[in-house]
């Protein structure tokens, strides 16, 4: 439950929601003034002699002490009530000790879902938006593992890489921690409206942009921050030269935290920043139990981190998988034949999401029990 006072956050949103007003901006004005209703109460010259505020940024903030502020920081409000969303203020115990720790934290944060998640381990899982059909396996492969381990999995809600890491961390019975470039109300890219509706109900979405602000470029680099703050290490499966999960990257190595990567093809446009990072010392990654040891030491990972396996499913005398297949991949292997089927066919029949049926493959391809075909369709190898 919110800690801060309906009377106090709304003095609070005053100032958050000036438009321009990063947290950079905002300490220093609270260096200046001593609290934020000095700041509110200053005019827009002795604004203005706060360096870095120019006259357009001092009319902004002095505006949001006027009876306009007050009505902007109430029409905010009604907005976050209206989706069901509250503030998370730095004087608020869920405010996350990660979040403190940074040169910037957020002034206050927008949330929906479970708060609490934000102080949870978690693995950060970055990418491409447009990644290869390997990349779509890994990152849902490596996503569904490290939740049955125990993991949250924070990305950035984005097409890609993103979407299929964090839907595999629901489909695993995990949580995930989506955190947005944009108002907290919105839904950005609009085909992820399904995986926002999951991760509000069983995960986690924060903004530090105010209710109504736009996916705007320059607001992605700031939410990469974040995700790098939350993380223990951040997981990179397919990135190109010039992608933005490098922001990600660089956030994370600031803040000491470790880095992953996915080996890729030779020559493969998608990997090129991947197959960079690992020539830079990335730790090479081919299973979730590379990061798990990582982070914990070889045979010291935490017993709380473990998830108890499933039975294991029957399986066709004729077509027994190997004895150390993990459930899913027995289960799907016992479908395969000769004859390539679908994924969404072979999901349907083994009882699982396309999201876990594409990690049970990969997991067989790469031990060379199954082959991938053109069209999503696979069979025994």
């Amino acid at each position: 439950m919110p800690t801060t006072a309906p009377d106090t956050l709304e003095t609070l949103l005053r100032l958050a929601i000036v438009p321009g007003m990063g947290p950079a901006r905002t300490a220093m004005l609270l260096a200046r003034f001593g609290s934020v209703e000095r700041v509110l109460g200053a005019s827009a010259a002795q604004i203005a002699e706060v360096p870095g505020f120019g006259r357009e940024y001092a009319r902004r903030v002095a505006m949001a002490g006027t009876a306009q502020g007050r009505d902007r920081a109430r029409a905010a409000l009604d907005v976050l009530a209206r989706v069901g969303a509250r503030v998370v203020t730095q004087a608020d115990a869920e405010y996350p000790q990660a979040f403190r720790a940074l040169a910037d934290p957020p002034f206050v944060l927008y949330a929906l879902g479970d708060v609490h998640l934000m102080s949870e381990p978690a693995i950060g899982i970055v990418g491409t938006r447009d990644p290869t059909d390997y990349g779509r396996r890994v990152a849902s492969r490596l996503a569904y593992e490290l939740a049955r381990a125990g993991y949250g999995i924070a990305s950035g809600m984005a097409k890609g890489i993103d979407a299929v890491a964090q839907a595999a961390a629901l489909d695993a019975g995990g949580a995930t921690v989506g955190v947005l470039g944009h108002g907290i109300d919105k839904v950005y890219p609009p085909e992820n409206q399904r995986l926002f509706h999951r991760v509000r109900e069983r995960g986690l979405l924060i903004s530090e942009m105010a209710p109504g602000d736009e996916p705007l470029a320059g607001n992605f680099p700031r939410r990469n921050r974040l995700i790098a703050a939350l993380s223990e290490g951040v997981l990179v499966v397919e990135m190109g030269e010039k992608s933005g999960a490098r922001h990600t990257v660089e956030f994370a190595l600031e803040l000491g935290k470790e880095v992953f990567a996915v080996p890729g093809q030779i020559g493969s446009a998608a990997s090129a920043g991947t197959n960079q990072l690992l020539k830079e010392g990335a730790r090479l990654v081919t299973s979730a139990q590379d990061i798990l040891e990582e982070l914990h030491g070889v045979g010291r990972v935490p017993a709380a981190l473990g998830a108890p396996a499933p039975v294991e499913p029957a399986a066709p005398a004729s077509r027994q998988p190997p004895a150390d297949l993990a459930p899913d991949e027995a289960r799907v292997f016992g479908l395969l034949g000769d004859d390539p089927r679908h994924v969404d066919d072979l999901a349907a029949a083994a009882g699982i999401t396309t999201s876990v049926a594409l990690g049970a493959l990969l997991g067989l391809e790469l031990r060379e029990l199954a082959e991938s075909l053109p069209g999503k369709q696979f069979r025994l190898r």
